[in-house]
């Protein structure tokens, strides 16, 4: 229920009868406290104290003792019943552990029955738990409750957003996005009995579905009945001139007062204040009206007529265009307003909301607009709607309107490379994009053109993993000053992956600054910085700069939380790429998921599928779960374009750690030094580089030459570091190895850092320091479980006694689930070799059967337990 702190408050104002003998919970309308005094109730009853539960109503207020009529027998009763025997009834008897009286709605209590609670609460070995509504009147006994000291007062406030989270995976039974969670939140204010029916009347419309395994929601709210009896049984019954207050605001908020005083008359905003129905705050001088509750704007909009509010909103849009129209906001309000009511269409503002849209991130928004334009018959709208898909990630749809584009001859130049970039991102299909930039490449360009072209081409070269011409071209173009701000884009990101490629973060900073800076005032590129940062975060993570993986995430995240579509999906990718950077698998498995959902949900054509796939199985396998990494590295490879060449080292370690993960140590290395090859082949050291660390947190020191050398090509930080792990762990260095835990922990990669130190254990216990591999052993578990429980093939090495390769080999293969004659199948040799190995590994450490072994393995190193 999300109020775990709140009950052991509860709890402990309970054990301390006498001075303070229980607590008053004081709270909103549905903020459950109701449900906070039975869980307290059921605790003391459990625990074998008797207990009464009674409930101050309004019926009951004018009856003298009415809360308690059901516990008062014929001794008791007559004209006035007696008091003291009533108060000695609950009082615990010889032998009774205590006694717990619930008090719900005491503030309808009557007086004598306050008198009786207050009484009660002097008494020895009677605890309380009372319950009140804040800011309403109750008998003076209730007050003094707390006034006077007698019990403790908890101001039960409304859950926040991590609770509110927490209490709807309970309701949907799995897992629900931040947005969607965030959204309850919002609209109910914490509250868990509106939250509550408010997830009920979303999955009874259908307006909240599971996406890859995560409940999203983002549709429009559903309205039931019951949620309008919860929140506004009053809204129905309001004057024509409130209701008008609260109408507008239903429609557009906040909205300055000057505004709402042209459309509503003054008295009726006074009233509406004092009624709690709308709130004034000042923003920047400006006073500003908000209704006082975020579901009051939804039960109006759900109950009031579509004509009247279809005036209403032509009013208010009329009234809106007479103000600056430099406010950004303002014109999507306006052209949203005018689209919906009754006035006539207005195509220009549409154009012009359309751009502010996109800007600010919310393309389906601008989509709706630009719609509503060709509608109109505005001819400049065809173009923008192509623009518009593409930014979508709708490729198909773009490719054919910019096929129609092209043919039509108006700036067929500019439309062409659109459509290659479109081909190339939206669509997985680089090939196709090759022969329309080499037809261009061969007509009579400008200068514009030819940068155009360029940057476009760059992003070819980037994706056929042609570093080097990637990066010439790219730079050609931005060089040239004459790129459209899409364009510019395009280049910036193919140069961002050619010199990630390289391992240059330090060249990428400033490309990344500019492209952004641009960005966020561009309608053609705004979310695209989102793509952009993905691009980079994973270009810092090879590098090893966790840091600054994490910061860029974090700035991005800050600048746009709740942006809709293919944006927000871009985004919760970055964010779980950081994460799984610096080691936080499991907060990087929840963003990686919802990424897909996103990606699901919006129907997207672009890579991103396939990017949030490989990066998930490589979280799973490194959480020590094969079936899921599995399941998720064969979706990615079913959607994965045969041509991105730039995705598959990453491809191939999502493999070799989910190969890994199942006890195939020996397939991961061979499929991963293949990558290793192919990506020194294409002159990519980062991506080599990568691929010979997750060789060594495996165990094959055999590229140590390799890592040296890459040490003597890259910049500094992993590239060194690597190096160093690979020697000290050929040459069963303990300390060596150590020290380079500690450089990769400094680094904040804490997966790194925890295999290193798994494999100093073992290589101090080879060399007989036995204390000093337990505190390594503990070192490696300590950071695996900051890894939210880290389970990879180095940690479920046993320190104390260290197995022989082909006995760790075969052990992985039990921990995996493999059958003896199965596992000697995989190795070419004989069953009876098989139990050898497995016979002499359980002498090694200690356990008496196979199942016993594969337990020992999967608990890790024994230094931390």
């Amino acid at each position: 229920m999300g109020r775990d702190d709140e009950l052991t408050l509860v709890r402990r104002a309970l054990g301390g009868y006498g001075s303070q003998a229980g607590v008053v919970i004081v709270g909103a309308a549905g903020v459950g406290k109701t449900r906070l005094a039975r869980e307290a109730l059921a605790a003391a009853a459990a625990a074998g104290d008797r207990t009464t539960w009674i409930v101050g109503t309004e019926s009951a207020r004018a009856l003298p003792l009415g809360a308690f009529t059901a516990l008062i027998d014929e001794h008791m009763s007559g004209e006035l019943p007696n008091v003291r025997r009533l108060i000695d009834s609950l009082v615990p008897r010889p032998g009774e552990r205590g006694s717990v009286l619930a008090v719900d709605d005491a503030h309808l209590l009557d007086g004598l029955s306050a008198h009786v609670v207050h009484q009660l609460a002097q008494s020895t070995g009677v605890g309380l738990v009372v319950t009140a509504r804040a800011g309403e009147s109750g008998p003076d006994a209730v007050t003094a409750l707390w006034k006077d000291g007698l019990l403790a007062r908890l101001d039960l406030q409304p859950l926040s957003c991590a609770a509110t989270l927490a209490l709807v995976e309970t309701a949907l039974g799995g897992p629900v996005d931040s947005r969607s969670a965030r959204r309850f939140w919002s609209l109910t204010g914490g509250n868990p009995l509106y939250l509550l029916q408010l997830v009920k009347d979303q999955v009874s419309a259908g307006r909240i579905r599971r996406e890859a395994g995560m409940w999203v929601w983002d549709g429009d709210v559903a309205v039931s009945q019951s949620i309008t009896d919860m929140v506004g049984r009053s809204l129905g019954q309001l004057t024509p001139g409130l209701a008008l207050v609260v109408d507008v605001l239903s429609q557009c908020e906040p909205l300055s007062v000057a505004v709402l005083g042209d459309l509503a008359d003054r008295g009726d905003l006074e009233a509406a204040e004092r009624a709690r129905l709308i709130v004034f705050e000042r923003t920047g001088g400006t006073l500003v009206a908000r209704l006082a509750h975020p579901l009051y704007g939804e039960l109006r909009r759900a109950t009031a007529g579509e004509m009247y509010l279809s005036g209403l909103r032509g009013r208010l849009a009329r009234r809106l265009a007479l103000d600056d129209d430099d406010d950004m906001h303002l014109t999507v309000r306006r052209a949203a307003l005018t689209l919906e009511s009754d006035i006539a269409p207005d195509p220009q503002l549409y154009l012009r909301a359309a751009r502010v849209a996109m800007t600010l991130l919310d393309p389906r928004t601008a989509d709706r607009f630009i719609a509503a334009a060709v509608d109109c018959g505005a001819t400049e709208a065809v173009p923008m709607r192509a623009m518009s898909m593409v930014l979508l990630g709708r490729g198909e749809r773009a490719d054919e309107m910019l096929r129609a584009l092209c043919a039509a001859g108006t700036d067929a130049h500019h439309w062409a490379t659109v459509r290659a970039a479109n081909l190339i991102w939206m669509l997985g299909r680089p090939r196709d994009a090759e022969p329309i930039l080499e037809e261009l490449a061969r007509s009579e360009e400008s200068g514009a053109q030819q940068a155009a072209r360029a940057a476009v081409d760059a992003c070819l070269d980037a994706v056929l993993g042609r570093s080097r011409g990637a990066e010439e071209k790219a730079c050609t173009a931005l060089a040239s000053g004459q790129l459209a701000d899409f364009h510019a884009m395009m280049a910036s990101v193919a140069l961002v992956m050619a010199l990630g490629a390289g391992g240059r973060v330090d060249e990428m900073n400033a490309v990344v600054v500019r492209a952004v800076a641009r960005a966020v005032a561009s309608y053609q590129s705004s979310h695209l910085r989102f793509w952009l940062g993905a691009v980079y975060v994973r270009a810092c993570r090879l590098a090893g700069r966790v840091d600054e993986c994490e910061r860029s995430a974090r700035d991005l995240a800050a600048s746009a939380r709740d942006v809709p579509g293919p944006a927000y999906a871009n985004l919760t990718y970055l964010t779980g790429q950081a994460e799984l950077a610096r080691g936080a698998v499991s907060d990087a498995v929840r963003h990686l998921r919802e990424a897909l959902a996103g990606v699901e949900k919006t129907s997207v054509t672009t890579g991103l599928r396939t990017a949030c796939g490989i990066a998930l199985a490589e979280a799973h396998a490194k959480l020590g779960q094969p079936d899921e990494a599995r399941a998720v590295l064969a979706e990615a490879r079913e959607c994965i374009p045969a041509d991105y060449v730039f995705m598959k080292t990453n491809l191939s370690l999502a493999a070799g750690w989910t190969l890994a993960a199942g006890g195939s140590v020996t397939e991961a290395i061979t499929v991963v030094r293949g990558a290793a090859a192919d990506a020194r082949s294409r002159r990519q050291p980062a991506y080599e580089l990568a691929c010979l660390q997750a060789l060594v947190q495996w165990g094959d020191f055999s590229v140590a030459p390799r890592a040296g050398q890459l040490a003597d090509e890259l910049p500094p930080l992993l590239a060194d570091v690597v190096a160093r792990h690979a020697v000290a762990l050929r040459d069963g260095d303990g300390p060596g190895l150590l020290a380079v835990a500690a450089d990769y922990r400094a680094n904040g990669d804490r997966v790194c850092a925890a295999d290193a130190a798994a494999q100093a254990g073992v290589a101090f216990a080879r060399s007989g320091q036995r204390k000093r591999g337990l505190y390594a052993a503990a070192v490696a578990r300590e950071l695996a479980a900051e890894c939210g429980g880290l389970c990879t093939p180095a940690l479920r090495n046993p320190a104390g006694q260290p197995l022989t390769d082909r006995q760790r080999e075969i052990v992985e293969f039990v921990v995996a689930g493999l059958s003896n004659r199965e596992i000697a199948a995989r190795l070419v040799m004989s069953v009876r070799s098989v139990e050898g190995h497995l016979y002499r590994a359980c002498q090694r450490v200690g356990a008496t059967s196979r199942d016993e072994l594969a337990a020992v393995i999967r608990a890790g190193p024994p230094g931390g337990r």
